[in-house]
């Protein structure tokens, strides 16, 4: 009785505790609630939580944290999970009993979920996304808390009015009861969430294509994606944006060029229409399939101005006529000439395809000798290539088998020179056609024997197109082999036009660009034109990095005058490809070449600042020194400079010895010659620690030899001469200990080899082998060749011979001297054993 009694006010305390709070108390994490759902069509209210203990025996229940009520009617209950009016609740729940589960429920919130399946139509249950019932699945799988978001009571609970809900006939109703004390809060609280979800501006589709080419602008997909789906989309503002950001990275893909064009014709936008074509015509103008797609266009579009479509067809032929695959351009300008009734225009054509290489050549023949033989003579030739034609003719006609002239009765005596202007009989008819188709063979004939010597060179290409794909390299020395040809050839029309071909498959070779610039610069003639279009594909689109490119656009465009420009691109590839040397110096030499020393200065000085090497740093500044020097005679600055920088770095000069080298050059370079502060200098370096003992050997060498050179001093002479064989005895001595150290290891090797040797002597007689394989001694020492080289090659071949003397000379620091200075550093031989120098002291 006592555990009833104390279930009963847990119970009611429960229940009290539901009215006042404002959510529902979160479950405990140890265990997940289970959801049980029966089989249609009993209405089950399953009751869970996470820590059921066993239930009482007034239930009649087996082990288990599951109660569950079986209702025996399908009628619709109310269940909130808020709390409701008492009243109502009770109105609306009369039907079922009060389950209490007796022994302790701590803390923990009882989930009562409601699952009902229509027995017949006319019962219609919505969830909260509106999904019709025949569509939810019929059984549901048990998931753990953890599996699932975290949801809060607003996030579970779909506030529905009831003229929103279903009608009671013959469809169920949901009610959802409110709590009255917060209705209040409620309609306080929603205004201020409603203007937080109107500040977070979500992410459409959209957004995400963009977002994965921002991330990789190299992605080629991502892209396809992106125009894929702004297409579909419809929308001209985003449509514009995504093309044009593409095809500035990738102007050679022709076919979005077409769909750009599409675009704008599908939302009657006729003028953005025809300018995206100009773009793309002018972008890869070696395009048939572009040019095509274009001259149907305007044939459609304007169709009564002959002369706009006709100046454009000879356009096209102008750009890509010569290319090997542009045959459906010159069939659909004939066959449109021939639809104006323009006959002479179409023979003309003819006459100039025949002429050209191109994959139809055969086919262009025969269909020439169609429209020959259709079409009579006079129509198809201007009036003179007529009257010449008919003369050729005559004379024909008139020879016999034996060269004899033949009687003509058709004219009067005296007017046999204008037979050619009478009637024209069949015979002559035929021989007119057949003249004119037996003159266009021969240049059909020889335009062959062209093409067979280029068709194994034609068939290799097997991808005209450009891809960011990487080329077979079979196919990259297929283009290489072919524009030999072309420039044995000699053609330089079919020359650059076979490079601009090779440029579209291979646009991300730097290599091709660079060949077909070394033609262009090798010409004797004027190729402006074409080396402005050159830089500006291959500089502002394919190859943005590429520092020799870009110097020689910078040089071209000097050469022309245009300084500005060429500091311009020396500026944009120093930001693309900082820390370079190369441009760095370009850079400061265009603007000296400027006389702009003040600007030269500044970037001295910014890439000093900027600089992320010593070895950088210490270049650039002897660099300015240089210039301070010799241009702006301002020693005092450059001796100022030097000086400065090697004070940062004392402690590291052994990688900048060019630096000090600098300042000593700088100091002997003052005018009048300061012979103290020149030896102060020389003092100065020899006491750094950094600087190492053979450094110190050259410039105590070099004191030495100024001193001797430019003062009178004995007394310091004698001391730089002592101090020089001190710094050469310290080598010889470290030599030494080097060499003593390479002997004792190798007498170490020596006598672990012998003990080896030994072992294995002592194993193979113990064992039971008849013949015994001793190792063979080496006749140059007792231990095994290959020990012998690979120590000789190491540290003690490096060190002369012991009793060899010493001798540093300055032979490698190659550094240019002052131009009063012209004796070299490695005139003195001083040896370490105790000999004097040239002057004997």
């Amino acid at each position: 009785m006592a555990d009833d009694d104390e279930n009963v006010l847990k119970n009611e305390k429960s229940k009290e505790n539901g009215k006042m709070n404002d959510s529902v108390p979160e479950l405990d994490d140890t265990e997940p609630p289970k959801v049980i759902i029966t089989a249609p069509p009993t209405l089950s209210i399953k009751i869970t939580s996470n820590k059921l203990q066993k239930p009482s025996d007034e239930l009649d229940v087996k082990d288990s944290d599951d109660c569950q009520i079986i209702l025996p009617k399908t009628e619709i209950i109310d269940i909130t999970d808020d709390i409701c009016d008492k009243d109502e609740t009770l109105d609306e729940t009369s039907e079922i009993d009060k389950v209490v589960v007796n022994n302790d429920i701590k803390d923990t919130q009882t989930i009562m979920i409601l699952k009902e399946e229509p027995k017949e139509p006319e019962t219609e249950v919505i969830s909260e996304d509106e999904m019709p019932v025949d569509n939810m699945p019929v059984d549901t799988e048990a998931v753990s808390e953890d599996e699932l978001p975290p949801a809060t009571l607003a996030d579970q609970t779909e506030i529905v009015s009831d003229e929103e809900l279903p009608s009671e006939n013959g469809t169920s109703k949901i009610k959802r009861c409110q709590i009255p004390e917060e209705k209040e809060n409620d309609s306080e609280s929603q205004p201020a969430k409603k203007v937080k979800t109107d500040e977070v501006k979500p992410i459409t589709e959209l957004d995400k294509f963009w977002q994965a080419v921002k991330d990789d602008p190299s992605d080629f997909a991502g892209w396809t994606y992106l125009l894929q789906f702004v297409d579909q989309e419809n929308n001209a503002e985003n449509a514009r944006e995504a093309y044009d950001k593409f095809l500035e990275l990738y102007p050679y893909c022709y076919g979005y060029w077409r769909k750009f064009a599409d675009f704008e014709k599908r939302n009657n936008n006729k003028d953005e229409c025809e300018a995206v074509f100009q773009r793309g015509l002018n972008a890869i103008p070696l395009s048939v399939d572009l040019w095509i797609h274009y001259m149907t266009y305007l044939k459609t579009q304007h169709a009564d101005d002959v002369d706009l479509i006709r100046s454009k067809f000879e356009k096209g032929l102008e750009m890509c006529g010569l290319e090997y695959r542009s045959d459906r351009l010159w069939d659909h300008y004939i066959k449109w000439e021939i639809e104006q009734n323009k006959l002479i225009n179409a023979f003309n054509i003819y006459s100039r395809l025949l002429a050209t290489q191109t994959l139809g050549y055969l086919q262009h023949f025969e269909n020439f000798k169609e429209f020959v033989n259709k079409n009579a003579p006079d129509k198809i030739l201007n009036a003179k290539e007529y009257l010449e034609l008919r003369q050729q003719v005559a004379e024909r006609i008139r020879l016999s088998g034996n060269g004899e002239l033949l009687t003509d009765d058709s004219a009067p005596p005296g007017e046999e020179e204008n037979t050619f202007l009478s009637d024209v009989s069949e015979k002559e008819l035929a021989l007119l056609k057949e003249t004119i188709i037996e003159f266009k063979e021969k240049i059909n004939k020889e335009t062959a024997r062209e093409i067979a010597k280029r068709q194994a060179f034609e068939e290799g290409i097997k991808r005209p197109y450009f891809h960011v794909k990487p080329l077979e390299k079979c196919q990259i020395e297929n283009w290489k082999n072919y524009i030999a040809l072309e420039k044995e050839a000699g053609d330089h029309q079919r020359i650059v036009v076979l490079y601009e071909r090779c440029l579209i498959p291979c646009a991300l070779y730097e290599d091709f660009w660079l060949s077909y610039l070394d033609y262009l610069e090798s010409l004797d003639f004027d190729v402006s034109d074409l080396l402005t279009s050159f830089y500006l594909r291959a500089c502002l689109v394919h190859h943005r990095k590429s520092p020799e490119l870009h110097l020689k656009w910078s040089a071209f465009e000097e050469s022309k005058g245009n300084l500005d420009k060429a500091a311009e691109i020396l500026k944009n590839l120093d930001d693309a490809v900082p820390h370079m040397l190369q441009i760095i110096y370009r850079r400061i030499n265009l603007e000296k070449r400027r006389d702009q020393f003040d600007k030269v200065c500044e970037l001295y000085e910014h890439y000093i600042n900027t600089s992320h090497t010593k070895f950088l740093t210490s270049n650039i500044a002897i660099k300015y020194a240089r210039f301070l020097w010799k241009c702006a005679n301002k020693i005092d600055k450059a001796i100022e400079l030097i000086t400065e920088i090697v004070n940062k770095d004392k402690d590291n000069m052994q990688d900048n010895a060019r630096l000090l080298l600098q300042l000593i050059e700088l100091k002997m370079s003052v005018k009048p010659l300061n012979e103290k502060s020149v030896i102060q200098i020389f003092d100065e370096i020899l006491s750094m620690s950094s600087v190492n003992l053979e450094q110190k050997i050259l410039f105590s060498q070099r004191k030495l030899e100024f001193i001797e050179d430019y003062t009178c001093d004995y007394t310091a002479l004698r001391k730089a001469t002592n101090e020089f064989k001190s710094y050469t005895e310290l080598l010889a001595k470290e030599k030494k200990k080097a060499l003593a150290a390479v002997e004792e290891e190798k007498s170490r090797i020596e006598k672990e080899m012998k003990a080896k040797q030994a072992q294995d002597i002592a194993a193979s007689s113990n064992s039971q082998t008849a013949t015994t394989n001793y190792q063979p001694y080496n006749t140059t020492g007792y231990y095994p060749q290959q020990y012998a080289t690979g120590y000789n090659q190491t540290a003690y071949q490096q060190y002369a011979p012991t009793g060899q003397d010493y001798s540093y000379q300055y032979q490698n620091w190659s550094y240019p001297q002052a131009t009063n200075y012209n004796q070299t550093w490695g005139s003195y031989n001083y040896s370490g054993t105790g000999s004097g120098g040239s002057g004997g002291y």
